[in-house]
């Protein structure tokens, strides 16, 4: 957590900078739109669009590796409960009752 503020504090520090020694009045054309704004504004903002795309391109893959985890989870929960069920009969000394052995192999 500390070092995580730590480096923020750096980057916001480099940001401030950054925008404090660029302060050049710039004019941008795009698709027939034309703005003018400080460079340090420009850059800063496309920076900041593509860290939005960025993370918009990895939700579904965020999406995907959780329902995964779950699914693997409730496998692993029901391996445990086999095992558990094999080491209990062998402490009676009898063969596990096939209808208590959940079959995971399918």
């Amino acid at each position: 957590m500390i070092l995580s503020l730590f480096v923020g504090f750096i980057l916001g520090a480099a940001a401030l900078l950054f925008a404090l020694q660029n302060t050049e009045v710039v004019s941008l054309v795009f698709m027939g739109w034309q703005f003018q704004s400080t460079l340090a504004l420009l850059v800063l903002v496309s920076v900041g669009v593509g860290v939005l795309i960025s993370v918009f391109a990895s939700i579904p893959s965020a999406v995907g590796n959780h329902f995964r985890i779950r699914m693997l989870e409730k496998t692993n929960k029901g391996l445990v409960t086999e095992i558990e069920a094999y080491r209990q009969a062998e402490r009676m000394g009898a063969s596990p009752d096939p209808a208590a052995v959940i079959d995971l192999r399918t």
